[in-house]
């Protein structure tokens, strides 16, 4: 849902009434009240007095209440008041202490969202769904200043809409549907229609005499689904609720159809850009729920019997609204107002019947504007301008080029944050690198480098538990066997484990056969673990999947045990916790998150479609990257596994931590020749740019970026919510395209400027723009691309000013 959408919905149950209001992002307020039976006593008798004083001419089939109406009574004194006491009672049930906060809730959100705000409510049973609640003045006495505009929604939506992002330019394709006029006069609705012809393009049908029933059933239903397609479906005639058919519309003198009859063609007529249905009839609660749960993006329908002569200063009102290029739901509030305001004495009580319901994925429906027809045609591209930008997207597509601009511009970024001094801000960084490297071999006299030696993985996690270690992460794969050193390591890990609860990581890969490769059983249990994808991607941040055949990263993992252990040392029992005992810590953790959307981890972790559909082009369109930027001692402290097991004073001193006990610990292959699980060497990765440029810095001569350097800036991104959004080149060459057409446009009507001053505009764009997209990339997380759509605009302006200079010669 759109994190400014507000849905209230409100549930009677027996004598109670349940206040359910959610909003933003899974936000949720619910209160309970009781339901007075003196509201529904003075409903119904407002509704008495109300079809006493309409008994004639109503598009309906209600006879009154069903009892004799004395001529002798003052009906319209009689509505006015049965009106004052109903708002009366009603408002001051929904002013009761128990909706205080929720008011106060909405009304915070409208003043945040500096306008209207849109209240998507849901009321059921339909006795609810009867009461004026358009009328409810919910922020009046909490100082509310804009306008909270209350939009009706069925409880039951089965379809999605297909709401148009832009609506059919010109005159709106109107079907007017004209059904049984037997005590009505559909005159006043045709003067209405036909007044507005400059912005609607009407088309009629309906009965005509002697005409069978199935044959207009079918014209109707054909014209409904005409190809051509609608903007607005209009019926004027008797209607009435009908649970079961969705609402019954009268077509002909003793013929109805239903909208179930109808769904059909509506549906046709939906996906044919069908966006807005106006009923003006009576009681069409029912017709207006099935049209939403169909998929129609909106409806405005009176949800009592209106009389013919109300209808048409109501639809006489809407239309001219309408006709102003306003939304559907200003021009229903606008008709509401007329009658409230200039038509209260002849038609009292007339402007609490219109309802709008909308579907909420939807846009309010506005019959737009004619013109501009001329610029459209100016936009459209040229030969020599779709050639530059095609050669230009083309490009951007190739990897090679595309991970060549990726390098050189996080290095520009590096340099950018060094020379503005952007680089302390974050708190210490709590990932700890604990390296194997050659002269740790050397100093343990361990004489082979592959496979690893467990035994000294075993005195490693010992000296990480006597250190109190939460997260151990292992960047080793022990799948296989090795009989002197397994029972050792095994006991280091349940020591871990029962010592300090302890969260162990291991990685894991797929093997040829295209399983995920397991820790050897005598290591450890699979219950006791958790186990994360060793994968690396080129310099970008690997994804999580969300199908259960790919293992979440081994950054994830690790992100994740430490958001989860810190929370556990916080005094929260409720947290899975690794044991020796208990069930597969990986499915406890798996149905935490399941639970909790996510361990306050970045949504932008997670594999977005787009990213997964570049995949089949060789393209990663946003897909966070790996910020390199940074430099390496503000994403890790790094010790060597030496150091750690020569001296524990001696490895806190290097760290220049007192204690490990807040740390995720990723031990790992410190840059020595052999390390890789498919080829000897295979983690040795070749260093970035950026990284170099650090290196450089610090004076440290290196060659090569290691996997486990890639886990912890990986590892370290997820934690502190620095996942770099990379916008595709494609995208911002298309943009591009797109500005320079429209600046172009715009400049040939201002031929007084000079080439030149065009051109130091342009040195100035690209100047700024650079600027700008730098520092968006440090302070807003999102890389920019800056090549490519700088060179689209000036193509577009070195095109056109070489155009001009053949039209003057």
């Amino acid at each position: 849902p759109h994190p400014s959408m507000y849905r209230l919905s409100v549930h009677q149950i027996q004598q109670s009434c349940l206040f359910e209001l959610t909003w933003g992002q899974g936000q949720r307020l619910a209160a309970s009240l009781a339901y007075p039976a003196q509201l529904t006593t003075l409903y119904q008798t407002w509704r008495r007095a109300y079809l006493s004083y309409y008994r004639q001419a109503l598009r309906g089939r209600a006879a009154a209440a069903g009892q004799a109406v004395s001529p002798q009574v003052d009906w319209h004194s009689q509505v006015v008041q049965a009106e004052a006491r109903l708002l009366s009672e009603f408002h001051k049930w929904l002013r009761h202490e128990a909706l205080f906060e929720l008011r106060a809730t909405l009304v915070k959100g409208q003043k945040t969202l500096s306008g209207k705000m849109e209240l998507f409510l849901t009321c059921t049973p339909l006795e609810i769904a009867r009461l004026p609640w358009e009328t409810w003045e919910m922020g009046a006495d909490l100082g509310q200043q804009g306008q909270i505009q209350i939009l009706r929604s069925p409880p039951t939506i089965h379809s999605a809409t297909r709401a148009r992002q832009q609506f059919r330019r010109g005159r709106a394709r109107v079907l007017a549907i004209l059904g049984d006029e037997q005590g009505l006069d559909f005159a006043g609705d045709r003067q209405a229609l036909e007044a507005q012809r400059q912005q609607l393009d009407l088309h009629y049908v309906g009965w005509q005499p002697n005409e069978d029933a199935a044959a207009l059933k079918q014209r109707i239903c054909q014209a409904i689904a005409d190809p051509t397609g609608w903007d607005v479906l209009f019926f004027a005639g008797h209607s009435n609720e009908e649970r079961l058919l969705a609402g019954q519309i009268a077509i002909a003198p003793h013929t109805s159809i239903s909208v179930k009859e109808l769904s059909p063609y509506l549906r046709q007529a939906q996906q044919q850009g069908l966006q807005f249905a106006l009923f003006n009839s009576c009681s069409g609660l029912d017709i207006a729920s099935g049209l939403i749960s169909l998929g129609l993006s909106q409806v405005a329908i009176m949800r009592e019997p209106v009389h013919n002569a109300v209808a048409h200063s109501f639809l006489r009102q809407f239309l001219r609204h309408l006709a102003r290029y306003e939304d559907v739901e200003t021009a229903l509030n606008s008709a509401c107002r007329f009658l409230k305001l200039e038509q209260a004495i002849t038609y009292p009580s007339a402007y609490l019947v219109p309802s709008l319901f909308r579907h909420p994925d939807s846009r309010p429906y506005q019959i737009q504007p004619t013109g501009w027809r001329q610029r459209l045609r100016q936009l459209r591209p040229k030969r020599p301008e779709l050639v530059a930008v095609g050669v230009l997207a083309l490009l951007s597509l190739m990897p090679p080029i595309n991970n060549w601009l990726l390098d050189q511009r996080v290095l520009t970024q590096a340099i950018y944050r060094n020379l503005t001094g952007q680089l302390a801000d974050s708190p210490a960084t709590p990932i700890v690198l604990v390296q194997i490297d050659q002269p740790t071999f050397a100093q343990q006299g361990i004489d082979t480098y592959k496979p690893i030696d467990r035994g000294l993985l075993a005195d490693i996690v010992n000296r990480l538990t006597d250190l109190d270690a939460p997260v151990i992460g292992i960047d080793y794969l022990l799948d296989l066997p090795q009989a002197e050193n397994d029972t050792k390591l095994n006991q280091a890990l349940q020591r871990a484990i029962a010592q300090n609860q302890s969260w162990l990581v291991f990685i894991t890969a797929k093997n040829p056969g295209g399983d995920w490769i397991e820790v050897y059983p005598k290591v450890a249990q699979p219950e006791w673990i958790l186990r994360g994808d060793a994968w690396v991607p080129l310099w970008h941040i690997a994804p999580l999947r969300s199908s259960r055949r790919y293992q979440p990263p081994f950054s994830y993992q690790l992100a994740t045990a430490y958001r989860l252990s810190q929370a556990t040392r916080s005094g929260d029992p409720n947290l899975p916790q690794p044991s020796l005992e208990g069930p597969f810590l990986q499915y406890q953790l798996q149905a935490f998150l399941d639970q909790t959307d996510g361990a306050d981890l970045s949504p932008r972790a997670s594999l977005h479609p787009l990213t997964q559909f570049s995949y089949r082009f060789r393209q990663r369109w946003l897909q966070p990257l790996i910020d390199f930027s940074l430099p390496p001692g503000q994403v890790y402290a790094a010790v060597t596994a030496g150091q750690l097991l020569e001296s524990p004073a001696a490895a806190r001193q290097s760290l220049n931590r007192e204690t490990l006990a807040n740390s995720v610990v990723i031990v790992a292959a410190g840059g020595y020749y052999a390390a890789g699980i498919a080829r000897d060497g295979e983690d040795n990765l070749p260093l970035p740019p950026a990284i170099d440029y650090w290196f450089d810095r610090s004076d440290r001569d290196r060659s090569n970026f290691t996997g486990g350097e890639a886990h912890a800036y990986m590892t370290h991104h997820l934690l502190r919510d620095r996942l770099v959004l990379p916008i595709p080149d494609l995208w911002m060459i298309l943009a591009a395209a797109l500005v320079g057409k429209v600046l172009v446009v715009y400049l040939s009507d201002r031929r007084r400027l000079s080439p030149l001053r065009v051109y130091l505009y342009l040195v100035a764009f690209t100047a700024g723009y650079g600027l700008f997209s730098l520092q968006l990339y440090l302070s807003g997380a999102i890389l920019l691309p800056w090549l490519f759509p700088t060179l689209t605009v000036w193509l577009y302006f070195v095109l056109s000013v070489r155009e001009n200079h053949r039209e003057r010669t």
